[in-house]
């Protein structure tokens, strides 16, 4: 059985420019596609560099700031000379499909795809030596977490941050790989590691609430800040700050080494843990409280989120749900998903799959959304997602049962 429903119009061309900085405005159209490219390259260049600042107060020696410092600029600069082919790249492509993109839509296709390149880069393992250097330091230091700055531009500082961490003798090479990191910005990736299953901060939030079975070693102590923030104020992991996070996810890659992950599934589940996508990065701008229902407000169907409007993402999510012995839902996980962003093409939008899993999980927990087979345990859903000129629709097809 399907369900559909018809959700809140969108009309292309009439939305705002909402830049990184949370700022609002629209871009006016110049004399010349050439002196509007010109402009649009200089917005997106503004808007990438944020998340290459080294905050003043970031503890780093002074010669690893240096480095850093001279390996985002030359980076910044091979990326702005990227940039205008980008544009044209789309302007093309848009028009082969006879259509035309409004300024405001291809500034968003390309810093889209901006976006996804800064989640690639978090997420793409370095050599043997990096990868070992790096889980070196998450296993011993506590300083890897004590970033300044906005945390939603955090990507450069929080690696540089664990180099400070290494020892000197392993820093050049370790600076080395992250220039070769960088330098596969632009270029096909032909595999990109897979999100973690469960996520990592699901599986380490349901090992702090659940006793240990008989015979099972008790789990590291949480540090005490971790402490009290989970246990005593009973926060939930969705209101805890960028930092807190890290060292949250910090401690989970100890433990889940503990238990007998391999390191490589470990770091991988960090930098998914610690992954500042799309939404993280615009959480507290405009564009993502945008016709968002009022807490508590009861709705049919998840309501598209403004920012997965405003980037024209649509898919799909695959759903896995557990009932209680009263047949009712009392754990949703995101298994799968199928994500199309505009502007993104050849790799998995990495940066933006993650745009619906709290809708979907909210949704998927609420009663008497789907038929429940009798005697089912579980059940698999699938939500799709779709946008276009008029309409968006959300839909929940049943694929089968958990007996």
């Amino acid at each position: 059985m399907i369900y559909e429903v018809q959700l809140s119009p969108i009309v292309r061309g009439a939305v705002a420019l909402v830049l990184a900085s949370g700022c609002a405005a629209t871009l006016a159209a110049p004399a010349s596609d050439d002196g509007q490219g010109a402009a649009m390259v200089r917005i997106l260049h503004r808007d990438l560099s944020r998340s290459f600042e080294l905050d003043k107060k970031l503890r780093l020696d002074p010669e690893l700031r240096a480095a850093a410092e001279k390996m985002s600029a030359d980076h910044l600069a091979r990326i702005q000379k990227l940039l205008p082919a980008w544009l044209e790249e789309e302007r093309k492509l848009q028009t082969a499909k006879g259509e035309k993109l409004s300024p405001n839509e291809l500034y968003y296709a390309v810093w889209a795809r901006l976006l996804n390149e800064l989640a690639l880069w978090q997420i793409e393992p370095g050599d043997t030596d990096y990868e070992q250097a790096t889980l070196a330091v998450l296993k011993t230091s506590p300083r890897v977490c004590e970033l300044e700055g906005d945390g939603r531009f955090s990507d450069f500082s929080s690696r540089m941050m664990r180099l400070q961490a290494m020892p000197a003798a392993q820093r050049t090479a370790a600076l080395a790989t992250e220039r070769q990191l960088l330098a596969h910005w632009g270029q096909a990736r032909t595999t990109v590691a897979p999100w973690p299953d469960p996520l990592p901060q699901d599986a380490a939030m349901l090992l702090i609430k659940r006793a240990p079975a008989d015979g099972q070693q008790a789990r590291l102590p949480l540090p005490p800040m971790l402490a009290s923030t989970l246990l005593g104020q009973q926060k939930d992991y969705a209101s805890l700050a960028p930092v807190t996070r890290c060292a949250f996810q910090q401690w989970w890659l100890q433990e889940s080494l503990r238990q007998g992950a391999k390191p490589a599934d470990a770091l991988n589940a960090f930098r998914y843990g610690t992954l500042i996508t799309a939404s993280a990065r615009f959480v507290a701008a405009p564009i993502a409280q945008e016709r968002e229902p009022k807490p508590g407000a009861a709705t049919n169907t998840p309501p598209y989120p403004p920012l997965a409007r405003r980037f024209l993402v649509t898919g799909k999510t695959y759903m896995r749900i557990r009932f209680n012995a009263e047949g009712k839902p009392e754990q949703a996980s995101v298994e799968a998903r199928e994500i199309k962003v505009e502007g993104i093409r050849g790799v998995r939008p990495v940066a933006f799959e993650s745009i619906f899993d709290k809708l979907s999980v909210d949704y998927a927990l609420e009663e008497r959304r789907y038929d429940i087979p009798n005697g089912a345990q579980g059940v698999r859903i699938q939500l799709v997602w779709n946008l276009d000129e008029s309409a968006k629709t959300a839909a929940a097809a049943p694929k089968g049962s958990d007996q």
